[in-house]
């Protein structure tokens, strides 16, 4: 084989090379339009149904230029000429025993999991993996095995169709949950942080509030995500522990109807006002949940 045959091999072999890699590349991007569109698709649905009337909702063929109307969002809010029947269906309400429950219960739970997930961390005592195993498994429950014994408790208590009864349901539900992440964040801390801090004559407590607590920041924003999500997206303790006062909005739109059926438009614009909060707690959260997904990876080397 002569040097020019070679040469044109070798040129023959590198455009293949190119054509394989846009091929993968091409491939790529329709895989990840497609895996796009299959998340998103349902998102942009209900955002555009939740601007349509009852009757542009249900028209075939679908419309696709329409003129926008807020009744359903009036009917959410309590406003305008819906302010009868949002009263009546208590969506506001709703609303707001979502945010209050799923806000205070879980930052009770990253707390109460922070200064657990300290202790499994820093402290060897009897029965230890045990505890973890436990505490953990108060998660892996479902509902149903539970639900009786807090129906009685709650009402024995007088928290039944409360929203501090959901609270604590929020707690015990995700503190568990809680104090293994944080562990697990504790434990990529060298502890020579806190020796050094104590051999200088500080507190243990002031170590930790002051030296190690800042380095796991990233990993309590983390934590305060899942049991946010978790307490905000809760649907089978609300609706078995709550009547009328109580009722959170994953609950009241699954019952939203009305005199001539179920109000779609209403449920759509629910549903939007649903996935809102979550969209500003993780937007207020992005810069800490970045650094806890980063010590998260380098904690590890």
């Amino acid at each position: 084989m002569t040097v020019a045959e070679g040469g044109e091999r070798i040129q023959m072999t590198k455009a293949q090379t190119d054509s394989v890699q846009k091929l993968t590349q091409w491939i790529l991007i329709v895989l990840l339009a497609a895996y796009t569109f299959y998340n998103l698709g349902p998102i942009f649905w209900l955002i555009i149904s939740s601007l349509k009337s009852r009757a542009d909702l249900f028209s075939m063929p679908p419309v696709w230029f329409f003129e926008p109307d807020l009744s359903g969002y009036q009917q959410v809010f309590g406003v305008g000429a819906a302010a009868e029947s949002a009263s009546a269906y208590g969506v506001l309400d709703s609303l707001i025993s979502s945010i209050v429950v799923s806000t205070v219960g879980t930052a009770l739970a990253v707390i109460l999991g922070t200064m657990g997930g300290y202790v499994c961390s820093r402290f060897n005592f009897t029965g230890k993996n045990d505890f973890l195993f436990f505490v953990l498994s108060t998660r892996m429950l479902p509902p149903v095995a539970v639900l009786v014994f807090y129906h009685l408790m709650f009402a024995r208590l007088g928290l039944a169709d409360t929203r501090t009864g959901l609270v604590l349901v929020a707690v015990f539900a995700n503190v568990g949950l809680a104090t293994w992440i944080m562990k697990g964040f504790f434990d990529g801390v060298p502890k020579e942080i806190e020796q050094i801090a104590l051999v200088s004559g500080y507190t243990r407590l002031y170590a930790f509030f002051r030296l190690v607590l800042p380095m796991v920041k990233g990993g309590i924003a983390a934590t305060a995500g899942f049991c946010f999500i978790f307490a905000w997206n809760e649907f089978a303790f609300a609706s078995i522990l709550t009547t009328t006062q109580a009722k959170t909005l994953p609950v009241k739109i699954s019952a939203a109807s009305g005199a001539t059926g179920i109000e779609w438009t209403q449920i759509c614009a629910a549903g939007v006002v649903l996935i809102i909060p979550v969209l500003v707690f993780f937007y207020l959260i992005r810069k800490h949940l970045l650094m806890g997904m980063t010590f998260g990876v380098l904690g590890r080397r």
